[in-house]
């Protein structure tokens, strides 16, 4: 495996831990909207801290394309908390493998990059696999739960996960064609400036730190999005540094893997809603979330 593509494998544990204790206190009381604005306040504080150290500053020329992907990465966090306060960890997360087969076409249409074929091979599997896991979803509902109630919010977590992969793609080829332009440790810096600027816009939806407390959250929240933020420093880093879009996602894609395997043993810890389902439910996305793996080791060969 290239050095590089441990920077994703890395991001791919800690975004699963993170979003566990995210999904934890949102559904405890605390609104998604809190995740994305914490979890982009400190990505904005880390990057302006790094700018100001490195002193050198992106040119005011660039400073549309840091805001346009940064504006792109605020919609991704917010429809991934949103993703997450409608579904299960298990299912949400895996969904976001459909952005393998987006950032793979854009990539080929908008970079003009060819994409190898074992890529492409691997990037249809993790599509397969999300198909699987999405079966998991129709198996039958959780203990105690109606049928209807599991659909809607299945469809919902769907929804907003495909949402999630749609904008963080067009961040990850913006980010990958502007950051390799101008540079890493310029566009980063400007464009999570930018996009905690842009994140005060859902500070009135956000909870205050008293009602954190008063409802025992304010831990789990602090944790999850401070792993985020871990996390997404990790990824831009390594698409805005090194390119290669398509094996970075591949490889980011192995969450869903991680997702399922971890979700379903904490979850009586975390509290999600893989305590209630039946083994069979588990099993099928677990074999979903093996095709991920499987598509892995495809693109990396070669």
């Amino acid at each position: 495996m290239p050095l590089h593509l441990l920077f994703p494998l890395f991001s791919s544990i800690v975004f699963v831990v993170g979003m566990m204790f995210a999904k934890y206190g949102i559904a405890r009381g605390a609104s998604p909207w809190t995740g994305t604005f914490l979890a982009n306040l400190w990505l904005a504080v880390s990057w302006a801290a790094f700018g100001l150290w490195h002193g050198e500053l992106l040119p005011l020329a660039g400073w549309w394309q840091a805001t346009l992907v940064g504006l792109s990465f605020l919609l991704g966090q917010v429809f991934t908390y949103l993703a997450f306060q409608h579904g299960d960890v298990s299912v949400a997360t895996p969904i976001f493998g459909v952005k393998v087969i987006i950032v793979a076409s854009m990539v080929s249409l908008l970079a003009r990059e060819s994409i190898a074929g074992n890529v492409w091979i691997g990037a249809f599997l993790a599509t397969a696999g999300v198909v699987l896991v999405q079966a998991g979803t129709r198996s039958g509902p959780a203990q105690g739960i109606r049928p209807e109630a599991t659909t809607r919010k299945a469809v919902l977590t769907v929804l907003m996960a495909l949402a999630a992969a749609t904008s963080l793609s067009l961040f990850d080829v913006g980010l990958m064609t502007w950051g390799r332009e101008w540079g890493a440790s310029r566009f980063l810096p400007a464009m999570f400036i930018a996009t905690g600027v842009l994140s005060c816009a859902v500070l009135p939806w956000t909870d205050r730190p008293a009602r954190l407390s008063e409802l025992k959250i304010a831990r789990p929240m602090l944790i999850g999005t401070l792993l985020m933020a871990l996390q997404a420093m990790s990824m831009s880093w390594s698409l805005s540094e090194f390119g290669d879009a398509t094996r970075i996602n591949i490889v980011y894609a192995l969450r869903g893997l991680w997702a399922v395997l971890l979700a379903w043993l904490l979850a009586r810890s975390f509290g999600g809603g893989e305590a209630h389902h039946s083994r069979r439910i588990m099993l099928t996305r677990l074999a979903g979330a093996a095709l991920l793996t499987a598509s892995v080791v495809v693109a990396l060969r070669g």
